[in-house]
């Protein structure tokens, strides 16, 4: 069993079944062992309501839920901040430096500057833990419903950074597959046009169907056959092109302009190449939270977990998209 879930048989447990449940082997050795910090204050208390134990452990269980659907969130880059709104300036100016004659004053360089300001917002979700749950003790299918609240909460994120992408990311004209299908040829088209305009593109993120295609590319194939099989043994994508590959499997908001599919049409878009530093930025107010938790037993009903930030594209140039086939 998780940690999780011992931790809760321990707090819904009478206090003979508790002494009992923390003399079992198999418990200690799922709450760490006997010189674990956990086993050790669980000892020394009388009920776990004094610890913090139980919260800890539930919002490392969201935490965990989240990992597994992680994007944006390693590729772009993440700003912490403390405030309602951040303003992001990127300079405009030269690329190259200049001649300067022995014994000269360096010129200073004219630049302008952009502006872009990310303004934060609050999401939420609350996991389904009912009162059934807790009077059957189907205590892992109450870590179930943690998890897929992490889940929930990470693919908002990620949304919210795909819309602003698909959004504003206009600066190069948006690739389109010669074919009927993603190749890497489109992949060399897509990353020489980034690199044209001085960006260094090194990420690549598809929707699954693009991915599909993409394992179907013979460059590809042959290459499994050639001696380097991992791609055939795993499903996962190498570098291609040098583009660190990432799949993104959410869908845009109903109404939204422009989708994340494989849906050969106008404003439908299934992979993108980014100059993952430049491209765009999120800004942090609050990363994964659970609230209305103080008591650890009987606030388990009610708990929602809420995050706090705000994405924006910086530099319309630093990637270009490519529409679906």
């Amino acid at each position: 069993m998780s940690k999780l879930t011992r931790l809760l048989q321990l707090a819904y447990a009478g206090n003979s079944e508790r002494k009992r449940l923390l003399n079992n082997p198999h418990v200690i050795h799922d709450l760490g062992g006997k010189d674990s910090k956990t086993y050790k204050t669980l000892l020394q208390s009388d009920s776990i309501s004094e610890t913090t134990l139980l919260q800890e452990e539930v919002h490392k269980t969201v935490v965990e839920g989240a990992e597994p659907y992680k994007c944006f969130r390693d590729v772009l880059p993440v700003i912490k901040t403390d405030s309602y709104s951040v303003r992001v300036v990127t300079s405009q100016g030269n690329a190259y430096a200049e001649d300067i004659a022995e014994g000269a004053e360096i010129p200073i360089d004219t630049t302008s500057y952009a502006k872009t300001d990310i303004t934060i917002k609050k999401i939420g979700t609350r996991p389904l833990i009912t009162n059934e749950l807790i009077e059957d003790a189907l205590f892992d299918v109450v870590e179930l419903e943690l998890k897929k609240a992490g889940a929930r909460l990470e693919n908002k994120l990620n949304r919210d950074c795909l819309q602003a992408i698909l959004k504003d990311l206009d600066g190069i004209t948006d690739v389109d597959p010669a074919g009927t299908a993603l190749s890497v040829t489109d992949l060399a088209t897509a990353r020489a046009l980034v690199e044209s305009e001085g960006r260094l593109p090194d990420t690549l993120i598809t929707h699954p169907i693009a991915e599909g295609q993409l394992l179907k590319d013979s460059n590809l194939v042959y290459v499994a056959y050639a001696g380097q099989g991992r791609t055939l043994e795993t499903g996962e994508l190498p570098r291609i092109l040098g583009l660190r590959p990432y799949t993104l499997s959410v869908t845009t908001e109903s109404g939204f302009t422009y989708s994340w599919d494989g849906t050969d049409a106008d404003n439908h878009y299934y992979a993108l190449v980014l100059d993952s530093k430049n491209a765009a930025f999120i800004a942090m107010r609050r990363d994964i939270t659970i609230e209305q938790y103080d008591d650890p037993i009987h606030d388990l009903l009610g708990i929602s977990c809420t995050m706090r930030y705000g994405v924006a594209v910086v530099d319309d140039k630093a990637g270009v998209r490519i529409l679906a086939k």
